[in-house]
């Protein structure tokens, strides 16, 4: 790989990360919303750095041309000097390598975490919920919303209200969940979920919901919204780990442009 193939390679991966924050909203299957602008800031300097190698590798190889001089490492080797003989205009082959995030963006594009991840993943501890309940990190939608109307929360905090809440405000009141179908793996059900991102995709977290008085289970990986109300389990909270909600009605919606929270 010599020093122009070197700037295109850096230009198609600032080209590849320009494109999944500029022109689309790619990122978002791979990191938090905030990562935008560094990407982009990220982007530009490598379309940059790359240009400016491949113009000035352009410009050196013409004024050499116009010259007629040739290059020295040549010479010493023909001569049999003991000088350094390596072209050190050219990177390892290796470098190629870097063209694999360029294709990825570009040909593959990997879809966001979804069904697969979410049957693998651990749930969301409740000692972590724990710790966000006691300094009041509860959402206002539950508060905020007329008692008779759905109100329309987070699977995160769903689940969080689940384990934690020592007064059950989500007893007897209708809610709108949106999340994605994981199939049960025994059977039993399906589950509504959605993933947890701290940063990046690397780090996710599944929050879920078992919902088992739906007669068919929806295609997995399609997302939907379902009204309907938590069943309130007997004892303690932190002691379930499926989160129940019964169904009154279901939408199938389009995949969100986010799909993490």
């Amino acid at each position: 790989m010599n020093r122009i193939a070197q700037g295109l390679v850096l230009v198609l991966l600032g080209a590849a990360a320009l494109s999944s924050t500029v022109v689309s909203d790619l990122y978002l299957n791979y990191v938090q919303a905030y990562f935008r602008f560094f990407l982009i800031g990220a982007g530009v300097m490598l379309v940059l750095l790359g240009a400016w190698l491949v113009i000035a590798e352009v410009r050196t190889a013409a004024a050499q041309d116009d010259a007629g001089a040739d290059h020295e490492p040549a010479s010493a080797c023909a001569g049999g000097g003991d000088g350094d003989c390596h072209d050190h205009s050219r990177a390892p082959g290796v470098a190629w390598l870097l063209l694999l995030p360029v294709i990825s963006v570009f040909v593959i594009a990997p879809p966001a975490l979804g069904s697969y991840t979410a049957s693998q993943s651990s749930s969301a501890a409740p000692t972590s919920a724990t710790t966000e309940a006691e300094e009041g990190r509860y959402d206002d939608a539950l508060a905020e919303t007329d008692p008779s109307e759905p109100a329309k929360l987070k699977l995160q905090e769903f689940v969080l209200r689940a384990w934690t809440d020592e007064e059950r405000a989500m007893a007897g009141r209708p809610i709108e969940l949106t999340g994605f179908v994981v199939p049960h793996p025994e059977g039993e059900g399906w589950y509504l979920a959605r993933l947890q991102i701290s940063c990046c995709a690397a780090d996710a977290v599944v929050n879920r919901v078992l919902i088992t008085d739906v007669d068919e289970t929806p295609e997995k990986d399609s997302w939907w919204t379902v009204r309907g109300t938590w069943v309130e389990p007997e004892g303690e909270l932190q002691s379930v780990r499926d989160h129940r909600f019964s169904v009154d009605n279901m939408t199938e919606v389009d995949n969100p442009p986010d799909p993490y929270e």
